[in-house]
């Protein structure tokens, strides 16, 4: 999707809890819907005051899909405390990852507004298999997605994955209604979706932004007093320095999270920040600046033997459009 500069401002804003009352509001929730950000607009729309003051269609519209998002976190939460529950009683305790963590954690009649895709858990690799059999007794099979888990009866996907340590935090235990589970410390959670996002899905050589993990994080960095400066030392090289820095300069961007001047000032960032940045404001200017981007990226897959270079010619072929055509980008801008 190529967003206008006004309607991305608009939502911004309205994720803020400023209401811009002069928005083209079939943009803003054309965007908000890309984005998967739709339900927490209206939220904090709600939370704010704001909702008289938005045309009554538009109100009813937010409203409508916020009802239905609750409902559908509501099954993924019976979905999550019956995985939760069959591991335990296998003997494994699961790590909650990314929004499987406010879901377990919210009280009983309340869910968290953010939507979410799938739910995602990790174990010790050594009781992955354990793991893998303790939910296929529940009715699970595997799915083509890495790790992935599904039944028919269920709204979203269970992945279940090797637990990793990114940091020097280790997750905590937690207990609810006689369920266990581990919980990564917030800064290990800010960690892992700046990782998962620029690294792992390429957004920082890409030049694309998840404008929900965005959201994710600035909340994240409201609600704890996250420490940059030791998150950054924990990166592996160079590179992911970069990256962090880069999505620090995002973050204080487009929703002020305050950030470390010697980490966000430096020219490579600024560049970086800037190529991501440029494209959504004038999208037509901005395709060489994709193009270029997909290129590189769609390159060192090859070069990095990640699948691509093993499939057919015209699966390759298919795939190589798809990431040149921003064919695979899902709810990213």
């Amino acid at each position: 999707m190529k967003p206008t500069r006004d309607a991305l401002e608009a939502l911004i804003a309205g994720l803020s809890g400023r209401l811009v009352v002069t928005a083209d509001w079939q943009a803003v929730i054309a965007l908000a819907n890309h984005t998967l950000l739709t339900p927490v607009l209206f939220a904090t729309l709600a939370h704010t005051g704001q909702l008289d003051r938005l045309p009554e269609d538009v109100g009813q519209y937010l409203q409508f899909i916020y009802r239905c998002n609750r409902e559908r976190n509501l099954r993924l939460r019976r979905q999550l405390n019956e995985a939760v529950a069959a591991l335990n009683q296998g003997g494994v305790v699961p790590v909650l990852l990314k929004g499987a963590v406010p879901l377990f954690l919210s009280s009983t009649g309340r869910v968290p507004d953010r939507i979410m895709s799938d739910l995602d858990l990790a174990v010790e690799t050594a009781k992955e298999g354990a793991a893998r059999a303790c939910l296929a007794k529940l009715g699970y099979a595997e799915v083509t997605v890495a790790g992935g888990m599904a039944r028919p009866q269920d709204v979203g996907l269970l992945e279940l994955r090797p637990y990793r340590e990114i940091d020097r935090e280790s997750p905590r235990l937690a207990r609810r209604h006689g369920l266990r589970a581990k919980i990564p410390a917030p800064q290990s959670r800010a960690l892992h979706w700046i990782m998962h996002d620029l690294i792992k899905e390429a957004d920082y050589w890409r030049g694309r932004t998840d404008f929900r993990h965005l959201y994710d994080l600035a909340r994240l960095a409201e609600q704890h007093k996250l420490d940059w400066a030791v998150l950054r030392t924990s990166l592996p090289d160079q590179s992911a320095r970069n990256a962090f820095d880069t999505q620090l300069l995002a973050l204080s961007h487009f929703f002020g999270v305050r950030a470390p001047a010697q980490y966000v000032r430096r020219p490579l960032v600024r560049f970086q920040h800037w190529r991501r940045v440029f494209p959504l404001y004038h999208p037509v200017l901005g395709v060489p600046l994709r193009l270029v981007g997909n290129s590189l990226w769609g390159m060192w897959r090859l070069l990095h033997g990640d699948g691509l270079g093993r499939r057919s010619p015209l699966d390759f072929g298919r795939r190589a459009t798809s990431i040149l055509l921003d064919g695979d980008l899902g709810s990213k801008v």
